[in-house]
């Protein structure tokens, strides 16, 4: 009630995501809502790749913290799929509150030699343009900017189908995977996919900064002056 009466007259309220507006809309009964994405900024050229990253990688970069993030379906999900027994690695960047968990976990599960932690790095571009991929195991997201970070960058992406935001960015088989979340054996799966089906991962490749075109700074900006110059 009280979000409905502070929100209900104001012009436009803005979310980050069609899943957050339709959410908005249908609790909330507010109209006013709309969706302007966040925008992306599209780097000019390929970096030299880091010093401290592996050959062959799938990268996970953000916060770690379980409880949103669900380490234990990105962790299950790549020992699973066992795509380090041909030297893939998965390399997780970031700083949080449940980096002891994950360490405790990578050891119950023996991925010592196949998991690599890195903290958090100012400029991650160089570390999504050379990884084969990303993957993304949240339990829930607004809009969640490390898939469209990774597209912008060249980079494909697995995710999961979680609240909100992903299934707006994936188109899954063109520029990703998007698949069923807290479903260890579908991520295991996709993750194979990338590292062996050649086919699939250059499409998804290929396909993956046009498919985020939309999401331009000078597009998105187009769109705040539209919204601002409505009467």
């Amino acid at each position: 009630l009280g979000v409905t009466y502070l929100y209900k007259n104001a012009t436009k309220l803005i979310c980050v995501s069609k899943g957050i507006e339709a959410n908005v809309r249908q609790k909330y009964g507010l109209d006013n809502a709309t969706t302007i994405y966040n925008p992306i900024i599209f780097p000019e050229s390929k970096v030299e790749k880091p010093k401290d990253v592996p050959e062959n990688y799938l990268l996970y970069f953000g916060r770690l913290e379980e409880k949103i993030k669900n380490f234990t379906l990105l962790l299950n999900g790549f020992y699973i799929s066992k795509v380090y027994e041909n030297g893939a690695k998965l390399l997780v960047i970031g700083d949080g509150s449940d980096k002891d968990f994950m360490l405790s976990k990578i050891k119950e599960l023996q991925l010592e030699s196949h998991v690599e932690l890195l903290p958090f790095q100012k400029n991650i571009l160089p570390y999504i343009q050379h990884a084969r991929c990303s993957v993304l195991t949240s339990r829930f997201e607004g809009f969640p900017m490390s898939l469209i970070e990774s597209l912008a960058a060249g980079t494909p992406v697995i995710s999961v189908d979680c609240e909100t935001g992903p299934r707006e960015i994936i188109q899954n088989e063109y520029n990703g995977l998007l698949i069923e979340n807290h479903n260890e054996t579908a991520l295991a799966n996709a993750i194979k996919s990338m590292f062996q089906e050649e086919d699939l991962y250059q499409i998804c490749k290929n396909n993956s900064q046009k498919s985020v075109e939309h999401l331009s700074l000078t597009t998105i900006a187009q769109q705040w002056q539209h919204l601002l110059s409505e009467k």
